[in-house]
């Protein structure tokens, strides 16, 4: 069997994997923090780091709008998240996008500091020269206009490297919670890291939850869409996009990625089995984030996520022909009977294993 191989995460460009490397840079031009503050930096994200996981229970709704907690955000996890997701945008299907035409509308919803408008203008260079406007809706004000100033900054770098006139793209800021009304339907409706924090601490079932959000999010869409959501990699949220993958399934929409078949999920987060979700290695992430990451406790060395990227039009590049068989690994390296070792994947056929031996397990990293 021909076995052809596409990994879902890619590395940036060099001109872009610098400004990404230097991220820290842009933020102190936008937002000068002092000496001191710089040496509390560590301190604060540790603090916030707890607020996010075990002691999120405690923390205030608004905390994106308290400057101290915004400044550890946008210095920590928005640049691990640009790491996440510029490798992830960068491993999406060539011509993914080809849907989006000038003067179409983009919705960002739970947008924070701008992370996916930025992640995208940085990793896929054919969506800098479509006039796009982006709605960007965040209960907090505040993380919304730093955003803007960091999505105008991050431009500024790419454009100095374009020999084209490219215009950024048109920021809406809209404070908002999910399900505020936005003037036009749009044609790429995106959210990041914001639904655990809705169904975290409500007693309703997740496939209730799941539809509810699913018909939200279809509600903004136009009639030919792209509707993205990444969240945290955890049971819980890897469920939830595995019941918002079956809900878009039912809309008549179907799965760009990660999904190599449009079945029953295999891997969908019930409670024993197992949940479907992709590690990215950090050894290329910025050296100085990890330094960073080091000094507030926190080292990391993956990077995870669970996502589902769905349309609702014909592209023909989904289009499989009956003979292939395409699989999309999903674990870390297992230890299998008489020295032989391998991955869970799934696939059309189901719960899947990519046997391998040493020399090419690489070859079939997570993803």
């Amino acid at each position: 069997m021909k076995i052809q191989i596409e990994k879902m995460f890619k590395s940036l460009e060099k001109n872009e994997n610098s400004i990404l490397e230097n991220f820290d840079d842009i933020l102190q031009n936008v937002k000068p923090l002092s000496s001191k503050q710089l040496y509390q930096l560590p301190v604060l994200i540790k603090e916030l780091s707890h607020q996010l996981t075990d002691e999120r229970s405690s923390r205030h709704n608004g905390y994106m709008n308290q400057t101290v907690m915004l400044t550890a955000y946008s210095r920590y996890f928005m640049w691990w998240n640009l790491f996440r997701l510029t490798n992830l945008f960068r491993g999406f299907p060539k011509n993914c996008f080809d849907n989006l035409k000038d003067n179409d509308y983009c919705l960002d919803l739970g947008s924070g500091p701008l992370t996916i408008p930025v992640a995208l203008w940085l990793s896929r260079p054919e969506l800098r020269k479509k006039k796009l406007t982006w709605y960007c809706t965040d209960i907090s004000q505040t993380a919304l206009s730093l955003g803007e100033e960091i999505f105008l900054s991050v431009v500024a770098k790419t454009l100095d490297n374009e020999n084209e006139n490219i215009e950024p793209w048109k920021i809406i800021r809209v404070k908002g919670e999910l399900g505020t009304e936005i003037r036009n339907k749009a044609s790429f409706v995106t959210c990041a890291n914001m639904f655990n924090e809705l169904y975290y601490d409500t007693a309703k079932p997740l496939e209730e939850q799941a539809k509810k959000y699913t018909n939200t999010l279809i509600s903004y869409a136009t009639e030919k869409s792209l509707i993205l959501v990444v969240e945290p990699a955890f049971p819980r949220s890897s469920r939830f996009i595995s019941l918002t993958r079956d809900a878009l399934i039912r809309k008549k929409f179907s799965i760009v990625s990660p999904c190599p078949h449009s079945k029953e999920c295999c891997m969908d987060g019930r409670r024993g089995g197992k949940w479907c979700h992709f590690v990215l290695n950090t050894d290329f992430a910025p050296k100085k984030l990890h330094k960073l990451s080091d000094k507030a406790g926190l080292p990391k060395d993956r990077a995870s996520l669970s996502f589902v990227f769905a349309q609702n039009f014909e592209n023909s590049q989904n289009n499989l022909q009956n003979e292939e068989l395409k699989i999309r690994v999903v674990s870390d390296l297992i230890k299998l009977p008489q020295n032989a070792t391998g991955r869970y994947a799934c696939s059309k056929l189901g719960l899947t294993l990519v046997k391998s031996n040493f020399a090419n397990s690489k070859k079939f990293d997570s993803g």
